[in-house]
């Protein structure tokens, strides 16, 4: 595991928030060696779901929507979405099966952005959409 690629991230994501009905930063963490063919499995059991509840979502798509659907004039959502761009251009440069993965079921959804080191380690950044 490449600590420096987990700490440049942690560092691009520092006052940077994901907004649905509320506001929740991102948190990243290091799964370790998890072969991608296990990864939802492993999502569904630790977020206690049955696996019908993972939805996927095409990252691309998901990161233009939040880099563009900003109104230009307030500042601090140009700003975050500012800092998303920089967060996943660097995703792009160091991550490999770039993937987002909202676990549904309730009101409150884990949304996790996940990727692969080049040692096959997995990197999991976590927030979570509040929709009611």
């Amino acid at each position: 595991m490449n600590n420096n690629i987990l700490a440049t991230i942690t560092k691009l994501l520092v006052g940077v928030l994901y907004f649905t009905e509320s506001e929740s930063p991102f948190k990243v963490a290091d799964w370790g060696k998890i072969p991608p063919a296990q990864l939802l499995q492993k999502i569904a059991a630790q977020y206690h779901s049955a696996p019908s509840n993972l939805k996927q979502l095409d990252h691309v798509t998901f990161f233009n929507h939040l880099i563009s659907k900003v109104d230009a004039s307030d500042a601090p959502m140009v700003e975050n979405a500012r800092k998303i761009a920089l967060f996943y251009a660097s995703l792009k440069q160091n991550l490999s099966n770039i993937q987002v993965i909202r676990v549904e079921g309730s009101n409150s959804i884990p949304v996790l952005i996940t990727g692969y080191l080049p040692d096959g380690s997995c990197v999991v950044i976590e927030t979570l959409a509040v929709e009611t």
